[in-house]
């Protein structure tokens, strides 16, 4: 294949993922197809089937590749708390609670996978859904590894407080769309969302405070 070719292939390609989320955003789940997609990039709908085998080919790459989800290294960027620093481990996820939860914000499509995958199963939310539980293992892992802990008790001792959190972070964000005041937060304002921060903080130090703090300072 020459080099013009296989550019010529991969902006195709490119443009066939970005319309998958264009067509989410702009239409809803409920428009998501090959005719719909390739009208929307402006290709042949049989480039679907040549470059993704299909359908659930394009909406698996979608969910790899595309901006759905953050990606592990964003969230465990520098500057972050670190082990030998004073609560270093509760510290560092309060922080990446508050990454989490802002590129929630910043991420409509994400809010409408979050609110749809509820009611509904398919192909796309099975192949997004495997995207974040493989991310978010692998950031526990590496999490673990920062502070030279055992990844079976941190995954143990922390895993489940996450999920709890991060469940709210995500039922709470889909919610703002249509939902100003939460208990009393304005989920739509900054402050409000400063104040659940805040709020998670004191719940993480409680956790990370006991038996794994003793590690962290180490």
């Amino acid at each position: 294949m020459s080099e013009a070719r296989e550019r010529d292939r991969a902006a195709t390609k490119t443009r066939l993922l970005q319309a998958v989320e264009a067509v989410i955003a702009e239409d809803g789940f409920g428009a998501i197809g090959v005719n719909a997609i390739a009208r929307r990039a402006g290709a042949d709908k049989v480039l679907i089937y040549r470059y993704f085998g299909g359908l659930a080919g394009l909406l698996s790459a979608y969910a790899e590749d595309g901006d759905f989800w953050w990606q592990v290294d964003d969230m465990l960027a520098e500057p972050l708390p670190g082990p030998h620093e004073a609560d270093g481990l509760s510290r560092c996820l309060a922080a990446i609670f508050a990454r989490h939860a802002a590129f929630l914000r910043a991420h409509p499509v994400t809010l409408e996978v979050i609110a749809w995958e509820i009611a509904e199963r398919n192909e796309l939310t099975e192949a997004l859904e495997s995207v974040r539980e493989g991310r978010s293992q692998e950031m526990m892992r590496r999490l673990a590894a920062r502070f030279d802990l055992e990844v079976a008790e941190f995954l143990a001792s922390v895993g489940p407080m996450f999920a709890l959190l991060g469940a709210a972070a995500n039922y709470l964000a889909a919610r703002e769309r249509r939902l100003k005041i939460f208990n009393g937060i304005d989920l739509q304002s900054d402050a409000g969302w400063r104040t659940l921060e805040q709020s998670a903080a004191r719940m993480i130090a409680g956790v990370a405070g006991g038996a794994l703090s003793t590690h962290s300072t180490d």
